[in-house]
């Protein structure tokens, strides 16, 4: 079973006085063996919200599309191969000298064009196994801003053994995993978010 830590610090009270990177030798002596720890997140730099403000195909190779983009700083050449690239749309951009999936990201020629960064999928930033495209934001989120501060991309991942489980039901999920860090730890778990019953006559939105 695979915990993020982020979510745990959403059920625990004055959780950033936790280093829930050493915790987890306490975790198994106490509850249950811990197969791994895994830090995400450590190789995306200087990823920011862009948006698109100009998208043209490419005259020679179908796939790609060279696109002007707003990096909050400036607008950039790109060049790109997403199917859903289009103008207005807002998504992860890679600055130059930033870094993704390890790689520092470079001005590079790319069929004949000049591209100055990097617009990302879900798979690049490490928050999904989708690759199928580039990232959609939201458009309420800012252009610049740096993207840790809409998407939780750094997390602690945690993987459980199963079978140390099977006698504990309790631990099936984040809010039990969490229950049992704040006893190790001395804190305070908070109340699990519940959804009120529908009124009368009212269907339950879900």
């Amino acid at each position: 079973m695979k915990i993020s830590c982020n979510v745990l610090k959403k059920y625990i009270k004055n959780s950033e006085k936790i280093d829930f990177y050493k915790i987890w030798d306490t975790f198994t002596i106490r509850t249950a063996e811990v197969e791994g720890v895994e830090v995400k997140g450590e190789d995306v730099k200087n990823v920011v919200v862009g948006e698109i403000v100009e998208c043209n195909p490419h005259p020679k190779k179908e796939k790609y599309h060279i696109l002007k983009v707003d990096n909050g700083e400036k607008i950039v050449d790109i060049l790109c191969g997403a199917p859903n690239v289009k103008k207005g749309l807002k998504t992860p951009i890679v600055k130059v000298g930033g870094m993704v999936c390890g790689i520092t990201i470079e001005p590079k020629e790319i069929a004949g064009v000049m591209s100055y960064g990097m617009l990302c999928s879900g798979k690049e930033l490490g928050i999904s196994d989708d690759q199928s495209g580039i990232l959609e934001l939201p458009d309420n989120y800012i252009v610049g801003k740096n993207i840790n501060e809409y998407i939780p991309i750094k997390d602690i991942v945690v993987e459980i053994d199963n079978k140390s489980l099977t006698n504990r039901p309790d631990l099936w999920g984040h809010y039990g995993i969490a229950r049992e860090i704040a006893a190790i730890t001395g804190h305070e778990l908070l109340d699990l978010p519940v959804l009120e019953p529908p009124k009368e006559g009212k269907k339950l939105d879900i």
